[in-house]
C-alpha cells in the first residue's frame, strides 16, 4: 500500500507513544515526515528522536506532501488546529475529545463533510483486541440481552506525574473530558449512540497543587476550573443504562479501587470488560509489564470463567486510529473510527454538566452510524 504521509501537531507527553508505533508498528500505512509544536524546542526534540522535520505549524499545514493531520495539541486548540488543517484540505486525527463545545465539533463535521475529507478522534482504544472480543460475545448473546453497564474511574488526577498539567483542570478537562471519553467512546462502540443523560459533580477545591517533582512549579497551587466528581447515568439504544463515575479526588489510582474499571450485565449473566484506557485484556492495572490477555465472563448461575482474547493489538497501540484512517484513504473504505461517534461522545459530556447545572436530564441531539467490528489488518 502506498503509504499516506503524516503530519503531526503538537509534541507533548502523549506524543512519544504516537510517534513509536506510528514509525514502527503501523508504518506499513503511515510514514511521519514532520512535527509542530507551539513550542519550537519540543517539535525539534520529537523530530530528533524519530528523524523527521521540525517545522512551524503553518508549513506543516502547507506542506504538500501531508495528507493526515495528527492533532495532539492540548484540549483547548483542538477545535481550532483540526479546522485549520481540514481548511488546508487535509484528513485530521484528533487526540480527545473532538472539541471543548458542541457547537464547534458539529462545525468541524459539517466541515469535513464539505472537504470530503476523513475526520476522527481518540480514544482508539476500541480496537484493541480486549474490546473486539467482549464486542463479539455480547453481539453473540453470551450474556443474554445486555441490561446495563457500571464504569468506575477514581483516581487522584495527573498532579503526581505531569509536570505542565493546568490545562488538565481547564475547560475541556477534569475527568469527565480527560477520562470520560475512553468510557463513553467503549459504550457507544457497544451499544450505539446515547440517548439521555443525567449527571450532576462537584469540585472539593478552587485549587490544585503541582505534587510532580520533575515540574518547575512542584509544590505551587493552580486553579482548578472544573468538577473533579461526575456522578453519570446515560441511556443507550435497546432499553441499556450505564452508570459511569468519574473523580480525581481519592488518594489512589483506579486500578487499585477494588471495582472493575467497566462491567456489562445482560439478562443470563456478565462480562468484565478491560479497563477502556488499555487494549488488551482485563489486568491489574495499565502498567502491568505484559497486558491483560484475558476477559472474565459468568454465562447464568454458570461460575465465572476466564476466555482468552481474540488475537489483535494488546499493548499501547495508539497510531492505530491514524493507521486506520490511512488504510479507508487508499482502499476507499470507512475508517473503524468514527468522527460522528466523538461528537457523540463530546454532547454526552456536554449533556452531564448541563444535567447538573439545570437538575433536568439531557436529551441528546446527535447520532452515528453503528460501528462494525473492526477487522484486524493482519486479515486482509
Amino acid at each position: 500500500m502506498n503509504k499516506v504521509k503524516v503530519g503531526v501537531i503538537g509534541c507533548g507527553m502523549i506524543s512519544k507513544v504516537y510517534m513509536t508505533n506510528m514509525t514502527s508498528v503501523f508504518s506499513d500505512y503511515l510514514d511521519v515526515v514532520a512535527c509542530a509544536d507551539i513550542k519550537l524546542e519540543a517539535a525539534e526534540a520529537l523530530a530528533d528522536a524519530y528523524g523527521i522535520q521540525a517545522l512551524s505549524m503553518d508549513d506543516v499545514l502547507l506542506h504538500p506532501e501531508i495528507e493526515l493531520i495528527v492533532n495532539l495539541t492540548i484540549p483547548s486548540a483542538h477545535y481550532e488546529v483540526a479546522k485549520k488543517a481540514l481548511l488546508a484540505g487535509k484528513h485530521v486525527y484528533t487526540e480527545k475529545p473532538l472539541a471543548t463545545e458542541v457547537k464547534q465539533g458539529k462545525e468541524l463535521i459539517a466541515l469535513a463533510k464539505e472537504k470530503a475529507l476523513v475526520l476522527a478522534c481518540a480514544p482508539d482504544t476500541y480496537l484493541g483486541a480486549g474490546f473486539q472480543t467482549c464486542k463479539r460475545l455480547i453481539d453473540e448473546g453470551q450474556i443474554g440481552k445486555p441490561i446495563a453497564a457500571y464504569g468506575f474511574m477514581l483516581g487522584r488526577g495527573p498532579e503526581s506525574f505531569h509536570p505542565n498539567l493546568a490545562f488538565f483542570y481547564q475547560a475541556g478537562g477534569g475527568p469527565l473530558y480527560d477520562m470520560g471519553p475512553y468510557y463513553f467512546t467503549t459504550l457507544a462502540a457497544l451499544f450505539g449512540p446515547a440517548l439521555e443523560v443525567y449527571g450532576t459533580g462537584k469540585r472539593i477545591s478552587e485549587t490544585r497543587k503541582v505534587k510532580s517533582e520533575a515540574s518547575p512549579l512542584y509544590n505551587t497551587d493552580f486553579p482548578c476550573d472544573v468538577n473533579t466528581f461526575e456522578n453519570i447515568i446515560v441511556h443507550y439504544p435497546n432499553q441499556v443504562m450505564a452508570n459511569i463515575t468519574t473523580t480525581w479526588d481519592v488518594p489512589f489510582p483506579y486500578w487499585e479501587s477494588r471495582l472493575p474499571q467497566m462491567i456489562v450485565y445482560g439478562d443470563n449473566g456478565y462480562i468484565v470488560i478491560p479497563d477502556p484506557n488499555t487494549y488488551g485484556g482485563v489486568a491489574s492495572s495499565p502498567f502491568t509489564p505484559e497486558p491483560g490477555k484475558v476477559i472474565y465472563i459468568k454465562k447464568g448461575t454458570e461460575p465465572e470463567k476466564e476466555i482468552a482474547v481474540d488475537p489483535g493489538y494488546l499493548t499501547n497501540s495508539r497510531g492505530i486510529g491514524p493507521a486506520s484512517i490511512a488504510r479507508a484513504i487508499r482502499k476507499g473504505k470507512r475508517p473503524d473510527v468514527s468522527g460522528e461517534l466523538a461528537l457523540n461522545v463530546l454532547e454526552t459530556m456536554h449533556g452531564v454538566e448541563e444535567s447538573s447545572r439545570t437538575k433536568k436530564s439531557y436529551e441528546m441531539q446527535t447520532s452515528f452510524e453503528p460501528l462494525e467490528p473492526f477487522y484486524l489488518f493482519e486479515k486482509e
